[in-house]
């Protein structure tokens, strides 16, 4: 399919022999809580909370302790993950970080996550990287493993963002937060994943990106554990030169999710889109002809929490009773690169 001068490729069925279910998801947030007024007082800025709270939608967001690493946020949720599931962790098969730059560059950080977890296991333990979409990537993994023999794939996404963020460029000063979310499949008897597809447009890579490093501020800084060097890390151009291509990126992976469940909208009952901001919210709602009710929204209160989006979503859905047996949910995601996708998933 041709769109917006660039050819989506046909969506392929899936054959599993064996099939995934998500057991139990859980979410950790830090307590400390920053709002719109504290960076703007704290970097002297003169823009108005108003105005970030209208152009953006965020009104606060949670912000790590300065001691604080990805590993340690992903592996409480992780942690309490398991423990709603009541699992032990060497029952894991794989464990599965999606993060935004991690602990290190090498090791991964999957590894620093199993260590405090306490696995006794050598379990495998990776990174999943893609920013944003990472989260439903992971996913799609865990179901082929758990299609191809394993048995509990634990998939812990988020950590730190706002550390290596500017605070003075308006594009992103406001925009994201910190924390993370963990889900976890194992296997089941009948399908809940119904449905996937995802892409990669590189017409767009250059807008959301990081800056690249030079090998020898690498050796400086960061092997001795300073990370003064990738603040201002993240760049964001103006997304709406972009605009067209959300919608037709919805729409087209709205129809080959539906066209490969057997489904219709109208059988759809909850839609969770990742919140890069609130107008790309609103505007993917709007291409995909879903009321803002059938929906959910945490960025006024989480701010952009990069690949931990999604599973805050979950999180958020199902401990407030908004997900029942029988559902149907729709996934999708807008990520840098552009990298973005969606999955339909039967309660």
């Amino acid at each position: 399919m041709r769109q917006d001068n660039f050819i989506f490729p046909k969506n392929k069925k899936k054959y599993f022999r064996k099939f995934s279910k998500i057991k139990s998801v859980a979410a950790y947030l830090p307590e400390k809580v920053v709002t719109n007024d504290d960076i703007i007082n704290a970097n002297k800025l003169t823009m108005k909370d108003s105005v970030i709270r209208k152009s953006i939608g965020t009104y606060q967001r949670r912000v790590a302790d300065d001691h604080e690493v990805d590993s340690d946020i992903l592996a409480r949720a992780a942690q309490s993950c398991m423990t709603k599931a009541n699992l032990h962790v060497d029952k894991l098969s794989k464990i599965i970080a999606t993060k935004f730059f991690g602990d290190n560059l090498l090791p991964m950080t999957a590894s620093m996550v199993q260590r405090k977890l306490g696995c006794s296991y050598a379990t495998q333990s990776f990174d999943v990287d893609g920013g944003v979409t990472s989260f439903l990537h992971a996913i799609d993994l865990g179901t082929r493993y758990i299609n191809s023999g394993d048995e509990y794939v634990l998939i812990a996404s988020g950590g730190i963002c706002n550390r290596l963020i500017s605070k003075t460029d308006p594009r992103v000063a406001f925009l994201f937060g910190d924390g993370a979310a963990s889900v976890l499949l194992e296997f089941s008897d009948e399908p809940h994943f119904l449905a996937s597809y995802f892409y990669t447009n590189h017409t767009y890579y250059e807008i959301a990106a990081t800056q690249k490093l030079k090998p020898e501020y690498t050796k400086k800084y960061f092997e001795k554990g300073d990370f003064s060097l990738f603040y201002d890390f993240y760049h964001m151009d103006n997304w709406k030169i972009a605009e067209e291509f959300y919608k037709i990126a919805a729409i087209t992976v709205r129809d080959y999710l539906l066209e490969e469940s057997n489904l219709k909208m109208s059988d759809i009952d909850l839609v969770l889109v990742t919140e890069n901001n609130k107008p790309i919210w609103e505007i993917t709602l709007d291409a995909l002809g879903v009321e803002k009710d059938k929906s959910i929204s945490l960025i006024h209160k989480y701010g952009n929490t990069m690949s931990a989006m999604l599973p805050l979503l979950l999180n958020e859905a199902y401990s407030t009773g908004r997900i029942e047996t029988g559902m149907n949910i729709l996934m999708l995601s807008h990520g840098e690169g552009f990298s973005g996708g969606g999955m339909i998933y039967r309660v």
